[in-house]
């Protein structure tokens, strides 16, 4: 009634044999699933290294765009706030400028920036897309301007690594006049910045730096953010933006954050432009005694000096740059 014996004897071992199949199966399956998971995770290592690559790259190349195109506002700016000679406004700096020096002195040091600049930007559009994707992992959805805002403060630090020894350069080289020559250029005034207060010279000013770029950078991304959601309210992160709309994000963003930041900006452009003999001594170089010197010299208004050049910069660069980043970072993507 059991059936023919050589069954009954053969059902176990089947059995047996049906378990050690169905567990090879099992076996064979969890190996193919972590398989694909460091395949998944060699691919996402993949696909983040193209991404920051792509993002550096448009940071260095609209960088460098808008260092070449900003330069002369910046060193109108910068010779505006030093103090050492009087100009009526922006405009009178600019003619006796160029007619005490020429032209090109509107580009005096541009070399510092411009190797470096492009670097700065690159840190900063990278730092800022990491932050941001830190902060808010959601897809499919704006990150909250106040996330946009830290994303860009922490980008505004992390660029100060070379904007610190770039913006002490050039400002020293923006501010001497042909008649009263210090430097001969960014390898005598590195050279001598060194030999009077060390490496850390080059760091003269960090600290109102980083008070500056921090806030400076959050307003920057979040101000941009900001006004292409106002302009395009129905637009989505995965749909196309049009050119206009970079272009109206960026001119906004870089007239507002500079109208944000100047105060500690011209603070900053103080303590830089020190000579190096009064530079030796902290107390000449503290933010305190900087700003009661500037608010002495002029109330709060001289803490606006070279205000519209500043912001004329602003708008015609930061217009230029964030269509240069975006076009290269979707071209590339």
């Amino acid at each position: 009634s059991r059936g023919p014996p050589s069954q009954a004897r053969l059902a176990p071992s089947s059995r047996r044999a049906r378990g050690r199949i169905a567990g090879a199966r099992a076996r064979a399956c969890a190996r193919a699933r972590a398989c694909a998971r460091g395949g998944g995770g060699a691919m996402e290592v993949g696909e983040w290294l193209k991404r920051y690559s792509v993002e550096n790259l448009g940071g260095f190349i609209s960088g460098s765009v808008s260092l070449i195109v900003g330069h002369p506002f910046d060193t109108i700016k910068v010779r505006q706030q030093a103090g050492h000679t009087q100009y009526a406004g922006a405009l009178d700096c600019a003619r006796q400028t160029v007619r005490s020096e020429g032209a090109r002195a509107l580009w005096k040091g541009m070399l510092s920036p411009l190797l470096t600049n492009s670097a700065m930007g690159a840190i900063t559009f990278s730092t800022w897309q990491e932050a941001q994707r830190l902060l808010h992992i959601e897809d499919g959805s704006h990150a909250p301007l106040s996330k946009v805002f830290v994303a860009g403060a922490v980008a505004g630090v992390v660029q100060c690594s070379l904007a610190t020894p770039m913006e002490l350069v050039r400002t020293k080289l923006q501010v001497q006049h042909e008649g009263s020559r210090v430097y001969n250029g960014n390898a005598d005034c590195i050279r001598q910045v060194i030999r009077a207060e060390g490496l850390q010279g080059l760091y003269r000013g960090n600290v109102s730096m980083m008070l500056r770029e921090a806030p400076a950078f959050g307003v920057y991304f979040s101000v941009y953010e900001g006004t292409k959601r106002a302009l395009c309210p129905n637009l989505k992160p995965s749909d196309k933006e049009p050119m206009w709309l970079q272009a109206a994000g960026g001119a906004v963003t870089g007239g507002f954050t500079w109208a944000a930041v100047m105060p500690i900006d011209v603070i900053s452009t103080r303590i830089q432009s020190l000579p190096e003999e009064l530079a030796k001594d902290p107390e000449q170089r503290s933010i305190r005694r900087v700003a009661a010197q500037i608010f002495e010299e002029g109330g709060i208004r001289a803490f606006y000096r070279g205000l519209p050049a500043a912001i004329l910069r602003g708008v015609v660069l930061n217009a230029l740059v964030f269509p240069v980043y975006e076009t290269i970072v979707e071209r590339l993507s």
